[in-house]
């Protein structure tokens, strides 16, 4: 998991940041891209990423990990 944990780019960080300041995906996305899309897109990559099953897991496990505050 080290290496995909490595692969967490500047967005799904952010967005995952975001998401555990009680933002909602679309908030989370705002200032690097209007689209709900996006800020779902990143945060189903970091999922992925994590091996995470819901956001608020993968918030959890970034965490844990050192990845956000």
């Amino acid at each position: 998991m080290a290496d995909q944990t490595e692969r967490l780019t500047h967005l799904e960080r952010s967005c995952l940041r975001s998401v555990a300041r009680g933002q909602t995906p679309v908030t989370a996305a705002q200032p690097h891209d209007k689209r709900y899309k996006s800020g779902n897109d990143h945060l189903a990559s970091a999922r992925k990423k994590l091996l995470a099953s819901t956001t608020i897991e993968a918030v959890a496990r970034a965490m844990k990990m050192g990845l956000i505050e």
